[in-house]
């Protein structure tokens, strides 16, 4: 049966409808993925900056230490920072019999470091205004900058530094005739403080030496004669059993000399790497942290045990360096100094090493030459130019992220 006329409009309505419908649903859609694929076709870029590089190992062995104990038990009020350099006869600590002595030490400490101040404070005659004005404002800018980084060990300094320079401007300007009152009572108290902790039993240097206290210490029993005449077996043998020091009625240890010892063990494949060196950077993370300059004594090896024995002599003395016992130091046998790149961002392009930097809103292959490279960065030589095989500058943009780079290629 044939349709009427009018449904057949009507079908054809349908049909032209449904058509439309279709085409303007295909042309969102596509552009849509066009504006998808626009928006998010992003490039992540880095500057290039210096940074220091080492190639570097991790050794376990032991810090060997010329070191005297120092007898004492007991309630221990010690009047030396560890690694502080004492001379024989030093008063290193005092031992309490009453509570509330190391309070009453603590206020005594206090108080002559007040009056001392204050003295400090009064000897600024014939200074420049000007000089005492700047003097005051770079010690508060230096105090605020402790706090702000949260340097609580530079913190005290800061103060006395700023409390000093503010003194010495008053004085200056008229505001206070001096301080001699008020060193006159601080100095009765800290006379009757100190009275009553006269007769204290002390504990003295019995040499010279940097002092630490057995609390901070881990120094071994590991002397340098055995470590030296040990093979590498014999050696690895040591190291592999705990060689702290006991702290049994020992208030600490005297330091003699100014250098120490590292040693350690390893394979054969490591110790070729120490090939041709006479100096390394040690460091201890989380201990030392700041690289130390040291000496390489000795790479002994025993090729039938696979071992080789390393000597290191390190020629620094600190605080950090007196906690020091066994440990997995971190070795720098090399050290270098250039311009970091991601090592995401390395290409190479026709046979040539190198990476895409942001000029302008152009992309650049530019061409290096690695220094040293690791599994995170490149360090290349700071003198790159264009036109030459290391093109790569200082603070240039490089592309880390980014896909179908090409050189000239808008980004």
């Amino acid at each position: 049966m044939e349709r009427d006329p009018a449904e057949r409009r009507r079908v054809g309505k349908n049909v032209a409808v449904a058509l439309i419908t279709a085409i303007l649903i295909f042309a969102v859609l596509y552009v849509g993925v066009q504006l998808y694929a626009i928006l998010h076709h992003t490039y992540k870029t880095e500057t290039a900056i210096l940074a220091t590089m080492s190639d570097s190992i991790q050794l376990t062995g032991a810090a060997v230490f010329d070191a005297t104990p120092v007898a004492g038990s007991g309630d221990l009020g010690y009047l030396v920072d560890n690694g502080e350099r004492v001379t024989m006869g030093t008063v290193i600590a005092e031992c309490y019999t009453a509570e509330g002595q190391d309070l009453q030490r603590e206020a005594l400490t206090n108080l002559d470091r007040e009056i001392s101040l204050l003295n400090k404070s009064q000897n600024s005659s014939g200074s420049d205004l000007s000089v005492l004005t700047t003097q005051t404002r770079s010690a508060l800018y230096n105090l605020l900058d402790q706090l702000d980084r949260g340097a609580y060990g530079s913190i005290r300094t800061a103060e006395e530094e700023f409390l000093l320079a503010q003194n010495r401007l008053q004085i200056s300007t008229g505001q206070s005739t001096g301080f001699e009152d008020t060193i006159a009572q601080l100095q009765a108290e800290r006379d009757s403080i100190a009275a009553q902790l006269d007769g204290l039993q002390n504990l003295v240097a019995e040499k010279n030496g940097y002092f630490v206290a057995s609390d901070a210490a881990h120094l071994t029993t590991l002397d340098q004669e055995t470590a030296d005449n040990a093979s590498p077996s014999d050696l690895a043998s040591l190291l592999g059993q705990d060689l702290t020091a006991s702290t049994d009625n020992t208030a600490g240890w005297i330091v003699a000399g100014f250098s120490w010892r590292f040693y350690a063990t390893c394979d054969l494949d490591t110790a070729a790497r120490f090939d041709g060196l006479s100096t390394v950077k040690i460091s201890v993370p989380g201990k030392q942290d700041d690289p130390l300059s040291a000496t390489v004594v000795s790479v002994e090896q025993d090729e039938e045990a696979g071992l080789a024995k390393i000597v290191l002599e390190c020629g620094t003395i600190n605080a950090e360096v007196l906690t020091l016992g066994q440990e997995t130091a971190q070795i720098d046998l090399h050290t270098y100094t250039g311009i970091r790149i991601d090592s995401k961002a390395l290409h190479i392009v026709d046979g040539n090493n190198g990476v895409y930097v942001k000029v302008g809103n152009l992309q650049r292959f530019r061409k290096i030459t690695i220094l040293y490279q690791n599994e995170d960065y490149i360090l290349v030589d700071t003198d790159g130019a264009v036109g030459t095989d290391n093109e790569v500058r200082l603070y240039d943009e490089v592309i880390v992220e980014g896909t179908n780079l090409q050189d000239g290629k808008l980004m």
